[in-house]
């Protein structure tokens, strides 16, 4: 099942950046946000397979993030656990709910989101 949370969590990422290129193209707002919402539920994807990798079972998975955050807390390594809660911070809050961050910045965290979904690939 880890497998399938993987698969879900590259295709989102693909989306966020297919939305983050075209936002930047035609200097959309409203465009970035949705690239950084895409983004942030390919992180909790990616989060949801480690924990699965982990020993929990899919239907004990959190549905809300202060359970995942828990639960990443719990079975993440160091590096990991930050990659996770910066993306929380960064792409889901500043970037999705505040509209704050520039293309320059989105496009920092998106590399992050990478990382981080291949660092759990990898566990």
């Amino acid at each position: 099942m880890a497998k399938k949370h993987l698969t879900e969590a590259r295709k989102l990422y693909r989306k966020a950046i297919e939305e983050f290129k075209r936002a930047k193209r035609e200097n959309d707002s409203a465009l970035l946000r949705d690239a950084c919402a895409k983004g942030w539920l390919a992180a909790v994807e990616a989060a949801y397979a480690l924990m699965v990798k982990k020993g929990v079972k899919e239907e004990e998975l959190p549905k809300a993030d202060r359970g995942r955050g828990y639960m990443v807390s719990k079975y993440a390594e160091r590096e990991v656990r930050w990659l996770y809660f910066s993306l929380r911070d960064r792409l889901h809050i500043e970037g999705y709910y505040d509209g704050s961050l520039s293309f320059e910045e989105v496009e920092k965290y998106l590399e992050d989101l990478d990382l981080f979904i291949q660092k759990v690939k990898e566990l």
